[in-house]
């Protein structure tokens, strides 16, 4: 019977314990971050991306009341379909996350396309 056991040390190293994870990360920073626009630049810096061309696109921030937010942003029409996105996937794939990292910061951010 004393074969069939484990044995007292795990990888021939270390003491074996039930129910310890051994490579567990320690558990991150409580509560949202200190900036409170990351979302705004998140979604201006995932827009820059999609649009490819950094110079025609235009983003104007607007604080409508404390803790809400609203984007507007201005490019040239031919960019405006890469930003929506077949169907509109793309910009309310981006809606969703930015309003997610918003979220964590108790904050609402709308994203409005204009061309």
């Amino acid at each position: 019977m004393d074969e069939k056991r484990r044995s007292g040390f795990r990888n021939s190293r270390k003491p074996y314990q039930k129910g310890r994870f051994v490579n567990r990360r320690p558990p991150g920073p409580s509560g949202p971050p200190s900036d409170s626009e990351a979302a705004e630049d998140l979604a201006e810096f995932v827009i820059k991306i999609l649009a490819r061309e950094h110079e025609t696109v235009q983003i104007e921030r607007s604080s409508t009341e404390p803790g809400h937010s609203h984007l507007t942003v201005s490019c040239d029409p031919t960019l405006t379909g890469r930003i929506i996105g077949k169907g509109g996937k793309t910009i309310s794939a981006l809606r969703l996350l930015v309003r997610s990292v918003a979220s964590r910061l108790n904050r609402k951010i709308d994203i409005e396309i204009t061309s």
